[in-house]
């Protein structure tokens, strides 16, 4: 029987989706991409249900038609900025006559972590273990096998905007497919595109979408701190749009075509602008003060808010931006190394075989699933086409995590 995972990021700009089959050796191989032009998301917020569901009909059509596989549930993310981590622990008395413990004690001791309080408009999401304790003794990454008579976790609850995880399984529904797990974008895109010591040491993450940007740090393989900031690559295109008079379209493709930090190059090119001005002549140099001040702005943006959190001390390794926003801009790193005032690179998905920096969120969603030794499934009774299929999921569950399990030990620390 094939095993088949699907992911599905849902961004301002694009939906994109990977399809990844896990071969004889348990090693994930993407065998589907799709990517379509989305207009129902902003900021990270679905505002337009059937448009959105329209995006990820036609960028997971094509996935199956690349595949060769019909998909019926997906795995998504939320971004970071909508969503709040709450440490917690969880005990339990371990079931088993032999005091071995197995995975329902695990289930068990991952449900009793979660009975926290939270609002109305918020929604359990994730539970993360941090470490598993077996009779005082901790730091235990997996305790499946393990004898004891006492079983702790200490966890992160992701727990996420009602509102925004509804209308995102909403949107995902009206395209005729079930959402099988929600995760919270950072953890995600950090498992595409950092290294385990990046995690360790201490890690910028900057997210940079069409329409917001996510900042993230992470230490002691632990995310400790998540922001969104209402800016992306979009705004660019906007400056430009208003600043040389022309329409959206061109304004990205001279930011795609022509996006530098600085230029000192006397070069000209003719553009279609709006108006009057008809097609006309514009110099490389005005293009750039454009970009630049956009850019500056976001960074700015950034460095004041780790200043005000003191989160600079926690960086030892420095940043990485990754997205499709500004990974295509000539002199980002190097800019972005002096505004910050830290070591920065450009991230992108090295551990799949799809490595654009826009696929990280769908490769990252798709990694950070197939790591987890156990999965947890939010109990979202609005999604009626997932529900159905979460049963026969469950049933598979524990055979596809074992046969993945080593190999994602091994390979994703």
């Amino acid at each position: 029987m094939r095993e088949i995972m699907t992911s599905v990021d849902i961004g301002s700009s694009k939906v994109c989706v990977m399809i990844a089959e896990l071969d004889e050796r348990g090693q994930p191989q993407i065998i589907g991409i799709g990517k379509s032009h989305c207009s129902g998301v902003k900021k990270g917020v679905v505002v337009d249900i059937e448009e959105t569901a329209k995006s990820i009909s036609e960028a997971v059509e094509k996935a199956e038609s690349m595949a060769n596989v019909s998909v019926q549930e997906v795995n998504i993310a939320i971004p970071g900025g909508y969503c709040e981590v709450i440490q917690n622990k969880g005990m339990i008395a371990v079931s088993s006559s032999n005091r071995e413990i197995g995975e329902e004690d695990i289930e068990r001791v991952i449900d009793a972590a979660k009975i926290i309080s939270v609002s109305q408009n918020a929604e359990i999401l994730d539970v993360i273990p941090r470490e598993y304790v077996v009779d005082g003794y901790d730091e235990i990454k997996d305790p499946m096998g393990m004898t004891g008579v006492r079983l702790e976790v200490d966890a992160d609850i992701v727990v996420g905007s009602k509102t925004t995880v509804y209308n995102l399984v909403k949107a995902v529904n009206h395209a005729e497919l079930g959402v099988e797990s929600i995760v919270m974008e950072p953890f995600a895109v950090a498992e595409a595109v950092l290294n385990k010591d990046e995690k360790e040491l201490g890690v910028l993450l900057i997210d940079i979408g069409a329409g917001k940007t996510d900042i993230s740090i992470f230490k002691n393989g632990n995310l400790m701190f998540s922001h969104l900031i209402p800016v992306g690559g979009w705004h660019i295109s906007h400056d430009i749009k208003v600043g040389l008079r022309t329409t959206f379209e061109e304004s990205e493709q001279l930011k795609i075509k022509h996006a530098k930090i600085n230029s000192n190059s006397n070069n000209s090119f003719e553009i279609n602008s709006l108006g009057e001005l008809g097609k006309h002549t514009i110099s490389e140099k005005d293009l750039t003060q454009i970009i630049h001040a956009r850019i500056e702005e976001l960074l700015v943006l950034i460095d004041n808010e780790l200043t005000k959190k003191n989160l600079k001390k926690e960086l030892l390794t420095g940043a990485v931006i990754t997205g499709g926003g500004f990974n295509y801009i000539q002199g980002i790193t190097d800019f972005s190394k002096q505004i910050l005032g830290i070591n920065v690179r450009l991230g992108k998905p090295e551990k799949l075989t799809a490595k654009e920096p826009i696929f990280s969120t769908a490769a990252g969603i798709l990694q950070y699933t197939l790591k987890r030794s156990f999965a947890y499934v939010p109990n979202l009774g609005h999604n009626e086409v997932s529900r159905r299929a979460i049963g026969a999921r469950n049933r598979n569950k524990k055979g596809f995590f074992e046969t993945i399990k080593s190999f994602w030990n091994s390979t994703i620390k």
